[in-house]
């Protein structure tokens, strides 16, 4: 009898422990399970592997990187010959490896992503303004991607690293950082640079890849349901789990495509590869406490209308970037707040705005409703 008893315990256990090591494998679709979509502003979430890619935990475990995993700081990641992996930057923004290749993150803060490539080659698919750049670490080289486009930055053998600006705009080096526009690329070896145009059109199996990827993952957001994703986002919000002033959007885990895709907080917005994402914030009618500034925060963010601190939202300074949102969009000038995105005080502190219309966008020069 007491042995039975023994086995039924020890039955029970195991299956206990089962549960809570699958629970804990993957926690990004357990919680898809029970919540449909999952919304995060983070960066670090493996969104696709392909082929052999191993990870090297800072802490705890290491091994295959499957997608659903969360990198952290220090997390070394490596590939196969055949390996592909595409990892979630800041919403919006992607980068993809390709085989032979290595990085790691430096610094997961949205505002202030550093990664570093020791080896092979990688796309980075990105939104960025002055304030919310990518820095790129090669054992010999600092690439800053400071405008949205698609940059690919390769690093050879001796550790030389060398970025290609296929649309945006990149500086190169340190110190005294020079500016690579589109259709260049450079290296760098001392203090000198190399800059010379390359052939946007010869194309490679990475850079195939990628562009595929930002169309389906683009058609997955034209595709979340409304009346479903408008009472996600209320309680991720409520949650504290994301606010407009800290991001250009949100990370949406979609169960059916098993695959993380970008909700813009703007109203018009397209990948920088050109893909509508098909709706915003905006499409799904959320009251107007989600526009208000957090409480306890860091500060505003920078307006590019002017050198001035203002209580506008980062997707807003984005807007005022030509080509930011894949699309060339019209300035925000002076008095712009109080026209085109109708804002109003906040009665308990008059320089808090609430933003409660879209901002408009020009697109081959009309503008969008």
């Amino acid at each position: 009898m007491k042995n039975r008893i023994s086995r039924i315990a020890g039955v029970a256990l195991a299956a206990l422990s089962f549960v809570v090591a699958a629970s804990a494998q993957n926690e990004t679709i357990s919680s898809a399970a029970g919540d449909k979509y999952v919304i995060s502003a983070t960066a670090g979430g493996v969104n696709f592997t392909e082929g052999t890619v191993g990870v090297i935990r800072k802490a705890g475990k290491s091994g295959l990187l499957l997608r659903g995993d969360k990198l952290e700081i220090g997390d070394s990641v490596s590939t196969g010959a055949d390996g592909k992996v595409e990892i979630l930057l800041n919403p919006g923004s992607y980068l993809r490896l390709g085989g032979n290749s290595a990085f790691a993150f430096k610094s997961t803060s949205l505002d202030a992503l550093q990664i570093t490539l020791d080896s092979g080659s990688a796309i980075f698919e990105v939104f960025a303004t002055e304030d919310f750049r990518v820095t790129v670490n090669s054992p010999k080289t600092k690439f800053s991607l400071i405008d949205s486009g698609i940059y690919r930055i390769n690093v050879s053998a001796d550790g030389t690293g060398k970025v290609s600006v296929w649309k945006g705009r990149a500086e190169i080096g340190s110190d005294t950082a020079t500016a690579i526009k589109s259709g260049r690329e450079a290296s760098m070896a001392g203090s000198q640079v190399a800059i010379s145009k390359f052939d946007r059109d010869d194309k490679d199996s990475l850079e195939i890849w990628s562009k595929s990827r930002a169309k389906e993952l683009a058609k997955i957001s034209g595709n979340l349901a409304k009346s479903n994703m408008r009472s996600a986002l209320m309680r991720s919000f409520l949650g504290r789990s994301w606010n407009v002033y800290d991001s250009f959007g949100l990370w949406i885990y979609d169960p059916f495509s098993r695959s993380n895709c970008f909700l813009p907080f703007g109203y018009g917005w397209y990948s920088p590869y050109g893909y509508g994402f098909g709706h915003s914030l905006w499409y799904y009618n959320l009251p107007g406490v989600v526009y208000q500034p957090p409480t306890g925060g860091t500060g505003p963010v920078r307006s590019v209308s002017d050198s001035k601190p203002r209580h506008l939202p980062p997707f807003v300074q984005a807007q005022g970037s030509s080509g930011s949102t894949g699309r060339d969009v019209s300035p925000i000038k002076p008095g712009r707040a109080d026209s085109d995105f109708e804002s109003e005080p906040v009665r308990s502190s008059p320089s808090v705005f609430v933003q409660s219309a879209p901002a408009r966008v020009v697109s081959d020069s009309k503008k969008r409703p």
